[in-house]
């Protein structure tokens, strides 16, 4: 008994780590739906920060965008 819900339980997680692997295949050649998928986050971003009673955009980091030299 106790074996067959473990091999259930990994079957089932086969099933889903193959069908995750098979959905990032499809996003990742998808660059309308990366377009759609950065404008969400960046939404989603702007709505968190305006409830955190902080402004639109984070304060620059002089550092981040600047190459090492």
């Amino acid at each position: 008994m106790i074996w067959s819900l473990l091999l259930m339980s990994l079957s089932m997680l086969a099933v889903a780590w193959l069908a995750w692997k098979i959905v990032q295949r499809q996003e990742r050649g998808d660059d309308q739906l990366e377009s759609l998928l950065k404008r969400d986050d960046d939404r989603a971003e702007r709505g968190l920060r305006r409830a955190a009673g902080l402004p639109d955009e984070p304060a620059s980091d002089p550092g981040r965008d600047q190459p090492n030299d």
